[in-house]
């Protein structure tokens, strides 16, 4: 009978230990997210993980920037406002967009979007 409760014993604590080992890949797939990345203005993208959007003025064509963040897309909550610099934080699966004044002007921002871990 004492083996039979070591055997069940053994049995449960493998199981578990699976199980570990299956949430622990999980967790790690969850925590991978996307590459730091250059976005393109006035474009629609969606947060796989969250992550920090950064535009910034580089020269030629000023433009008033927003950025936009929200559940549909596109985007509708303004988060940042600014003609040189806008920032702010995007939660994953929130749809973002950097967004010009007018759509469709050449301006002298670029847009990068970094992951948080």
């Amino acid at each position: 009978m004492l083996e039979s409760r070591d055997d069940a014993l053994h049995t449960r604590v493998q199981e578990l230990e699976d199980r570990v080992a299956h949430l622990t890949g999980l967790l790690g797939t969850l925590l991978q997210g996307e590459d730091r990345f250059q976005a393109a203005l006035n474009t629609v993208y969606q947060a796989r993980t969250s992550g920090y959007v950064a535009v910034y003025f580089v020269g030629g064509r000023t433009a008033r920037m927003r950025l936009l963040t929200g559940p549909q897309s596109p985007p509708t909550t303004s988060v940042g406002y600014g003609d040189t610099y806008v920032g702010g934080v995007v939660r994953a699966g929130e749809f973002w967009m950097a967004a010009t004044h007018r759509p469709g002007i050449k301006a002298g921002f670029e847009c990068v979007f970094t992951p948080l871990f």
